[in-house]
């Protein structure tokens, strides 16, 4: 019990330490400057972001950007940065979420305008 929260503090720590923390999210900068890093550690933050946010609520996102489920980590990388080159604007206004479904919706265009949650969005790819 004590090595879990030990964990969990150092987690938090190094979480809170990163540059990507923003006023209770991550900003489109923090983001990516993770994502640009050559620090292992940064690498790795960025693909678990990259991966959770595509695959956190994929009815949402599918509601903007309709992502091919054999998508790479690298090739969603590859896409926000290409993004992020051409909109430099957007990576200094946009919290990272925003960055990434711009980016995302950009690439990947879905003709749904179904607002609701729903199998819809699996279904418009």
């Amino acid at each position: 019990m004590n090595r879990i929260i030990i964990a969990l503090v150092a987690a938090k720590f190094a979480i809170f330490g990163s540059t990507g923390v923003s006023a209770g999210f991550y900003s489109g900068k923090g983001v990516i400057a993770n994502c640009n890093s050559e620090a292992n550690y940064d690498k790795g933050w960025c693909a678990g972001y990259l991966g959770s946010w595509a695959d956190g609520d994929i009815d949402m996102v599918r509601r903007k950007a309709c992502i091919p489920s054999d998508t790479s980590i690298g090739t969603l990388k590859k896409v926000l940065m290409d993004y992020a080159e051409a909109n430099p604007r957007d990576v200094e206004t946009m919290s990272g979420g925003e960055l990434l479904q711009r980016a995302f919706s950009r690439k990947w265009p879905t003709d749904s305008t179904d607002d609701t949650v729903s199998e819809i969005y699996r279904k418009t790819c």
